[in-house]
């Protein structure tokens, strides 16, 4: 796909390693419905030129990408994922996205704004998938992005396991927040259960 940011720029953008993720013990397949609420005042920060690839610092006063709560609803028809922040996403250096993790596969959905590249986009690895009636809103009053994946571009799998972030730049810090985990980010993105199509 074209307008795509460096790979540098997406991997600190992606959830500083949301799209490497590695493979967790999934739990019992729940619900078709899923919510979890992330704790307050989480969000990570590093210096973008940094050769970690962790994300360290604690930045609690970072509300822009600072994750409150992430719901997943998982019908036949779409994947729906809605992630809260304790301030409105910002208009441009940000990044906000899911991972959907399926026996078939995982996949990125996101829209970010970097360095001139916008996106609004489903992936598989390196690969856009094309996907009529992908979408995401961001509703910066209400503080909520809303990521919509029919199934049917994700192989129509019976579960998912879905990961969130969210990520800004300011100046030359990245501020990140992971939606299902606390502590220093970086491989080992937080996943949900399994989440069984309803």
């Amino acid at each position: 796909m074209r307008n795509r940011p460096p790979a540098l720029v997406r991997l600190a953008a992606g959830l500083a390693g949301a799209t490497a993720l590695v493979a967790v013990t999934p739990a019992l397949a729940s619900a078709a419905d899923y919510r979890h609420t992330d704790r307050a005042r989480d969000v990570r920060s590093a210096d973008i030129q940094s050769t970690s690839d962790v994300i360290r610092r604690p930045a609690p006063r970072e509300r822009a990408v600072d994750i409150r709560t992430v719901r997943v609803s998982h019908t036949a028809d779409h994947v729906v994922v809605k992630i809260r922040t304790r301030g409105p996403i910002p208009t441009k250096k940000f990044f906000v996205g899911a991972v959907l993790r399926t026996s078939g596969g995982s996949f990125e959905a996101g829209t970010y704004k970097f360095f001139g590249y916008t996106g609004n986009e489903l992936t598989s690895g390196s690969d856009a998938v094309e996907c009529a009636g992908y979408r995401t809103d961001i509703d910066r009053a209400r503080r909520l992005t809303t990521i919509v994946v029919p199934t049917t571009c994700i192989g129509s799998p019976a579960w998912v396991r879905v990961g969130a972030g969210a990520s800004r730049i300011v100046g030359k810090r990245i501020y990140a927040d992971d939606g299902l985990r606390s502590g220093p980010l970086g491989e080992d993105a937080g996943l949900s259960p399994r989440i069984a199509r309803g």
